[in-house]
């Protein structure tokens, strides 16, 4: 909680995908995804339509770990297969096309995060938007459920209501 507290006490002093970059790190450092998920050799976080926050990402996450792996930050596309992702950000995408996208991570351990309008009613897991000039989320947390994550209360606790 205090990192991101701190992170956006900071936003003005940083851009907006940095800022974005930092709340997914938090967002995956106060999840706890379940012991059968896929472990693989890295802590892989996908990012889908935003080469500003995966380079953002890949700078924030410099020599860091979650769940005793090395964090990689990977771009993907639309047709691309997640299933390998720990964490899958979205951006520039139409509404109407996230359910496609969630629908195919429905049940599968990978947190979903973006800022499209809308995400968390199409089944996206927790959604960035700006509330007076502060960055803001939400957790859907059902959505959460299903997939088999754990969304520590510290971050519930700091999440808009839907």
């Amino acid at each position: 909680m205090v990192l991101l507290s701190r992170t956006v006490a900071m936003a003005q002093d940083v851009t907006e995908p940095a800022l974005k970059a930092a709340f997914i790190y938090n967002f995956a450092r106060f999840t706890t995804w379940p012991a059968e998920a896929p472990a693989g050799d890295h802590f892989v976080i996908c990012v889908l339509n935003d080469p500003a926050v995966a380079e953002a990402l890949q700078r924030a996450v410099v020599g860091k770990s979650l769940t005793d792996r090395p964090i990689v930050v990977t771009p993907v596309t639309p047709s691309a297969p997640k299933r390998s992702c720990r964490v899958l950000y979205m951006a520039g995408l139409p509404v109407s096309q996230v359910p496609d996208v969630v629908s195919e991570l429905r049940e599968a351990p990978v947190l979903t995060i973006s800022d499209i309008g809308g995400f968390t009613s199409a089944g996206g897991m927790t959604q960035f938007f700006f509330e007076h000039g502060q960055l803001r989320f939400r957790i859907h947390l059902e959505s959460a459920k299903r997939a088999g994550l754990q969304i520590s209360s510290r971050l519930l606790i700091m999440a808009r209501p839907q």
